[in-house]
């Protein structure tokens, strides 16, 4: 669990904010934490500053969501092939989908390591955190 440094023992600062995500939460059942990944995808489809291949995107990494590490981890590529987009637009994106503070982008590890930026480099383990989902687990699933 060192590795997962985003899930918190206690409730992370500015949760809704945030793509910390409580321990106690992260045990709930895994029906319910994809209810509240789907729930989370549905509030933004009504965005005006997000596009539809950012909201394309968002459903495939909705989609590819991990309850173990409360993360999707796909690559780019990955997920181009998922959603029959350019891994350039996917790659914008993301970015666009991280600015617009939607997801945070981290790196796996014992470090505390968020990125604002999509970075391609070779050994980095990242991981997409959907922002908000704690808070939303914790207000709505209990």
């Amino acid at each position: 669990m060192r590795e997962y440094w985003w899930i918190e023992s206690g409730v992370p600062s500015e949760e809704q904010a945030s793509g910390c995500v409580r321990y106690a939460v992260s045990q709930y059942s895994f029906s319910k934490i994809k209810q509240a990944v789907w729930r989370i995808y549905r509030l933004h489809l009504d965005r005006k500053d997000l596009n539809a291949s950012d909201k394309v995107v968002l459903y495939c990494l909705c989609e590819r969501f991990r309850v173990q590490s409360m993360s999707s981890r796909d690559a780019v590529g990955y997920l181009s092939k998922m959603c029959g987009l350019n891994r350039t637009t996917v790659g914008k994106s993301i970015q666009n989908l991280v600015d617009a503070g939607v997801l945070w982008i981290v790196e796996e590890g014992e470090a505390r390591k968020a990125h604002k930026r999509l970075v391609a480099r070779k050994y980095f383990k990242k991981h997409f955190l959907i922002v908000g989902l704690s808070y939303m687990l914790a207000e709505w699933g209990s």
